[in-house]
């Protein structure tokens, strides 16, 4: 973003609050979306499947473009790029907002989908482009602190937002408010500097088209593994999956100007690093997972009281991924094992907890998702840093979009995952129960994954 890596940009904390808040947008909306969706099912007069689909569309669309998002980052420049993806998502939330069309509402979330994976890559790049390696760390942390922010009031907000029913356009607003915020960044974008070393490649749109449907596949693949278990279908999708991402492959190695450079794979930081960020965040989005589903389906909480479930996880993830810096020099590089190895621990007093008492209100239940909030900042904040460090800047919006599929991808599998299990058992109790052991068991993985990696990572 500057010629000389040595002379860093004056302003770049100020930079950093602007990219920050389309990060914050891009989050908030799903989760508002979640608790918004019952009415707009009500009002628009859907059926179930098709406010699934609503909702679900969103982060299809971000999945399957978060790596050309960063490629397009590299060859366009960041600053540009950002720029075009917030505007995208203002103008997909306005008509959003606006119709009553459950065809054109379903392509605009879509959209905002698309334009969520144009701008996340190109934030995570922006820090590793205008921040010190000494100051990487603080700027990542902060990143990891506005997740925290809108995992923890994204749903509450949402609820507050429908309550409020300002002008009489209830679920509407959660589009809305969007639109403000966004033409403020699109203001403000210009303080952050120009890219000066930008690629002069043309994008590769076959490997583009093959990687889309690599993961379309594969989103296909888990599906159809929870609604038919390992049917015909499953298998032949996955096996479809299988020869896609082979294809893409041979592809790719034969590209003079691929859309992945599959020598990023070779940096054993980075491969070890996405193995272990899958690991971590499978255990985490299967435990959101069967929280929510157990709470509203078997002890009949509604969204506002489920919501108010991940209260604690958030506060403590908030207030760990601030601190995490200093945690950090305390811990001596291993804060990423001793984060995970928390996370299970708490996991399994939780599944204690619950055996004696079904209620997820409880005061002990409460302490230990705060706890689990703490140990998961911990464990998921440094990551973007440790992981993307030391990349070269010509590729690092394609490593950023790396990282961010396979968050997204993680979410997915511990879906299907978890779905599968819980099926497995005739008592809703002891499914819960069984999930929540499989989950401590998975962030124990996670742990041992994150200390060979720390060690490995030390010595390199």
């Amino acid at each position: 973003m500057i010629a000389n890596q040595d002379t860093y940009y004056k302003y770049r904390w100020w930079a950093l609050a602007i990219v920050l808040l389309p990060t914050l947008l891009i989050s908030l909306n799903n989760y508002m979306l979640q608790i918004a969706l019952p009415n707009i099912q009500s009002d628009l007069h859907l059926s179930f499947t098709t406010a699934q689909i609503l909702f679900s569309c969103y982060a299809i669309g971000l999945a399957v473009l978060l790596i050309v998002g960063g490629k397009l980052g590299d060859m366009y420049g960041r600053r540009k790029t950002l720029w075009f993806g917030v505007a995208l998502f203002v103008l997909s939330s306005l008509i959003g907002g606006l119709t009553s069309i459950i065809t054109l509402l379903i392509g605009m979330r879509l959209v905002q989908g698309i334009a969520a994976a144009i701008i996340q890559p190109q934030v995570l790049a922006i820090v590793q482009v205008i921040f010190p390696s000494h100051e990487q760390r603080i700027a990542f942390s902060l990143y990891g602190a506005v997740i925290g922010i809108a995992f923890a009031f994204g749903l509450i907000l949402g609820g507050v937002i429908i309550d409020w029913n300002l002008w009489g356009l209830t679920w509407r607003n959660v589009f809305f408010v969007n639109i403000p915020f966004g033409i403020l960044v699109l203001i403000l974008l210009p303080l952050i500097p120009k890219d000066s070393n930008m690629l002069k490649i043309k994008i590769d749109w076959l490997g583009t088209a093959i990687l889309m449907s690599s993961i379309l596949l594969a989103i296909a693949t888990l599906t159809n593994s929870q609604n038919h278990g390992f049917s015909i279908l499953t298998i032949s999708t996955l096996i479809l999956t299988i020869l896609s991402i082979l294809l893409f492959i041979k592809i790719e190695k034969e590209q003079q100007h691929p859309l992945i450079d599959l020598n990023i794979f070779t940096n054993k930081r980075f491969s070890l690093g996405i193995i272990s960020l899958f690991s971590i965040y499978l255990s985490m989005f299967a435990l959101f997972f069967i929280l929510s589903y157990y709470a509203q389906n078997f002890l009949g909480y509604d969204a506002k009281a489920t919501s108010i479930i991940y209260l604690p996880i958030g506060i403590g993830f908030f207030i760990s991924s601030l601190l995490t810096a200093q945690i950090t020099k305390f811990l001596r590089g291993l804060t990423l094992f001793y984060g995970a190895l928390v996370m299970s621990i708490c996991i399994v007093s939780l599944a204690i907890v619950l055996h004696f008492s079904w209620t997820l209100q409880d005061t002990f239940v409460i302490v230990i998702l705060f706890i689990y909030g703490l140990s998961l900042g911990l464990a998921t904040t440094p990551l973007a840093s440790v992981i993307l460090h030391g990349l070269p800047l010509k590729i690092v919006g394609v490593a950023s979009g790396i990282f961010n599929t396979t968050m997204y991808l993680a979410n997915s599998f511990a879906v299907a995952f978890i779905s599968i299990l819980f099926s497995s058992f005739m008592l809703p109790s002891t499914a819960f129960l069984m999930c929540l052991i499989s989950i401590s068991i998975a962030s124990l993985i996670a742990a041992s994954l994150f200390y060979y990696y720390q060690r490995t990572v030390s010595t390199m």
